[in-house]
């Protein structure tokens, strides 16, 4: 981590960009669902979602979202083809754990951008949650499990890198499947049935939806405590996925790219 925590001095302009966005992104979302609420039929909420409500739900998307930010799936086919990975594999722990330290590194540095950001944005909107002890005591071990779950299942997904020399439309994939069903453009309970239907059926809703609702305070406990039954049951198969993927991957490497 004090590796990663230096390079990343290095690129202080890009990460600040970076961060941004995870702002950006949500601030638009709740623009957009307060111009619709004003032209549903009664002008005051959709699908149970007030304003406010959308407001919390969006600015707790931005706490959540940063906390589970992962970006291997983007970057492992460039380590392979490359073979900066081979370097890697000669170091006595496995490459996932240099991730882990980019990863965690990441998001300790830009706080010092996003908590006055967030802080200016819950000013100007106004959300309105309903949060409880029991939502804390629930709600952040939920999202650190969702950190955990978003990292892994990203990383099994970044080592079809071995097979596949160029992962960019993959990628772009996974990021439109965890924006569409994680809950980043709307809770999936706003969705149409069959939408709704496929989302409760994938992981992604437990990256997000899951702990931002719960720190919302609009689960209640029994659905706190199925959701973190949930999470650990995709994070032992992202385990699982992971010991697997990675022993086939290895062996398909051949350090001159895929």
């Amino acid at each position: 981590m004090r590796v990663s925590l230096a390079v990343m001095f290095q690129y202080r302009g890009e990460i600040i960009l970076w961060a941004v966005w995870g702002v950006i992104y949500p601030a638009v979302a709740i623009a957009m669902w307060t111009a619709a609420i004003q032209g549903s039929s009664d002008g005051t909420q959709i699908a149970g979602y007030s304003a406010r409500d959308f407001a919390a739900y969006f600015l707790m998307t931005m706490v959540v979202g940063h906390v589970c930010t992962a970006w291997d799936v983007y970057e492992m086919g460039y380590y392979i083809r490359s073979g900066n990975m081979s370097a890697r594999l000669l170091r006595p722990l496995l490459p996932v754990w240099q991730n882990v330290g980019d990863n965690i590194s990441y998001k300790v540095l830009t706080l010092a951008i996003l908590i006055p950001l967030w802080l200016f944005a819950a000013w100007v909107t106004e959300p309105r949650f309903q949060t409880t002890t029991v939502h804390l005591l629930l709600g952040v071990p939920a999202m650190l499990l969702a950190a955990a779950l978003s990292f892994l299942l990203g990383y099994v997904v970044a080592i079809g890198a071995f097979w596949i020399t160029k992962m960019d439309a993959i990628s772009e994939m996974w990021f439109a499947l965890h924006l569409f069903f994680g809950g980043r453009i709307a809770p999936p309970s706003v969705l149409p049935w069959p939408l709704s239907s496929v989302a409760s059926a994938l992981p992604f809703q437990w990256m997000v939806w899951f702990p931002s609702e719960a720190l919302t305070g609009r689960l209640t406990t029994e659905q706190m405590i199925a959701g973190i039954g949930w999470q650990l049951f995709w994070l032992v198969v992202a385990v699982v996925a992971f010991r697997l993927a990675w022993a086939a991957g290895v062996k398909k490497y051949s350090a001159v790219g895929a």
